[in-house]
């Protein structure tokens, strides 16, 4: 169960960076007031902000009950998460080697998780 919400924590990191990614290609980033404004108004600015905080929470709980030397790699599956999630969802294409490196980081957790 924990090991499931640990991945569902690396899976809304990789979600609020799609996210993040959304929100700045439609709103400028400055530090005028009008442009901040335009910035926390954002709605995947706010999307994505609300991710990392419930996911964060999240977390918390998990280390509460869980050895953090065996459940933090699983946080490195967000790596994964977000080339697949930026191919589907931005239109990012994948290069080999990045599927080299999603192959190399599954096999790498698999490897940490293993009793």
């Amino acid at each position: 169960m924990r090991l499931l919400l640990a991945v569902l924590c690396a899976f809304m990191i990789a979600l609020g960076q799609i996210f993040w990614k959304l929100g700045m290609e439609k709103t400028p980033f400055g530090f005028s007031l009008e442009v901040l404004g335009q910035f926390f108004l954002n709605r995947y600015i706010i999307t994505g902000i609300l991710l990392y905080f419930t996911e964060t929470f999240l977390w918390f709980w998990i280390l509460a009950r869980e050895q953090v030397g065996k459940i933090y790699p699983v946080l490195s599956l967000s790596y994964v998460f977000a080339v697949l999630l930026a191919k589907l969802i931005l239109k990012e294409k994948v290069f080999f080697t990045q599927g080299l490196g999603i192959i190399l980081v599954m096999l790498g957790v698999g490897l940490i998780l293993k009793k």
